[in-house]
């Protein structure tokens, strides 16, 4: 498919291409949706395969922050930056403030953070050419807050999954495979074992299976390839997606999946779908990360830190709305969360055609 068809089929509102040969410089801006607000999405640094890997990418990632902004009832569009660096080196301050040059010629519509392969420093070098990026008014352990803060949204989440599909939301007597024990993973489990479960793990880092081995007893460590094919209450993918595609799906043995992970599936839509047919209860990747938002907010001076804690709980309420719906149309939890985001959209955008 051409650029133009992509754009279309997935609703785009723009996308840029930014060049700058001195630092090697390749970049994508995305912009999905406007309605609810400017835009705001993450800058992700890749070493993406080809030129069109990277557009899908970009595509795809800014949709889903439209979606993830309208689900958790926040006022932003969705966009994302995504990077394509193909050098061993990392980028320097030069090739960071020439995206910045960039971003500014948005002049507000988009604004950035860090996100896979980017970090604070590379914001703070962004900062020097435009004001439409996020410097954290977390502490200087911003890192783990954030992973904290993702961790409890996903904890949230499978509390309301198990009082869908068990009556209670208590997670206690329950067996959790949690795929990936790095930073928020790690937390993840660390409020699971609050509930007294039955808890298997598995990461390709040695150490970070020990640490949570070490940590918590009766802890059941699987190799990576295992834990998709346990029989589990509820599967918590924590690592970087996809793992879940035509070649496994049929192996899943699980009955909810929730988990920090973006593109869990290799096919949102279609696998999506299976696992709904299936029995299998998926909790939407968007809802599940929510908390990226109220961070979002957090940052712009939105919300205090206290009101971040209070509107991750709003988590759990929002994932109840969506698999009512759910239930009540017989759709997957996806296609529903993206009904009730779509309506909101709507509302919304046809509100802002009152001329004042």
């Amino acid at each position: 498919m051409g650029i133009f068809d992509l754009m279309e089929e997935q609703g785009h509102e723009q996308l840029s291409f930014c060049y700058y040969k001195t630092a090697n410089l390749k970049g994508i801006i995305a912009i999905h949706n406007t309605a609810l607000g400017n835009a705001v999405g993450g800058c992700r640094l890749w070493h993406y395969k080809t030129e069109e890997e990277a557009i899908e990418d970009a595509l795809e990632l800014s949709r889903i922050m439209t979606y993830q902004s309208a689900i958790s009832e926040t006022d932003f569009g969705g966009g994302k930056i995504v990077l394509w660096h193909e050098g061993e080196e990392r980028p320097d301050e030069a090739y960071f403030r020439a995206l910045g040059r960039f971003i500014e010629g948005y002049k507000g519509k988009i604004i950035t953070y860090p996100d896979l392969g980017t970090e604070s420093l590379d914001m703070k070098y962004i900062n020097r050419e435009t004001k439409s990026v996020i410097l954290h008014r977390l502490s200087p352990t911003e890192s783990e807050e954030s992973s904290e803060l993702t961790a409890l949204g996903v904890f949230w989440c499978m509390k309301a999954c198990a009082k869908f599909l068990f009556g209670v939301s208590s997670l206690e007597g329950l067996t959790v495979a949690v795929q990936g024990v790095g930073s928020v993973g790690s937390r993840v489990v660390k409020h699971v074992m609050s509930e007294n479960v039955k808890l298997i793990i598995t990461d390709l880092n040695y150490d970070c299976l020990k640490r949570v081995q070490d940590q918590y007893q009766g802890v059941e460590i699987v190799s990576p390839d295992e834990i998709l094919n346990l029989e589990c209450d509820i599967l918590s993918p924590c690592a970087l997606g996809p793992i879940i595609g035509d070649h496994n799906i049929d192996k899943l043995k699980c009955k909810i999946i929730v988990g920090a992970a973006y593109n869990i599936f290799e096919k949102r839509r279609r696998h999506s779908q299976i696992l709904y047919d299936k029995g299998i209860l998926c909790a939407p990747d968007f809802v599940v990360n929510s908390a990226e938002m109220f961070l979002t907010e957090y940052a712009l001076e939105l919300l205090t830190k206290e009101e971040i804690e209070q509107a991750l709980k709003k988590i759990y309420g929002i994932m109840g709305k969506v698999l009512a719906l759910s239930k009540k149309e017989d759709i997957s939890p996806y296609e529903a969360a993206l009904k009730l985001a779509e309506e909101r959209i709507r509302r919304v955008g046809q509100m802002k055609g009152i001329l004042c």
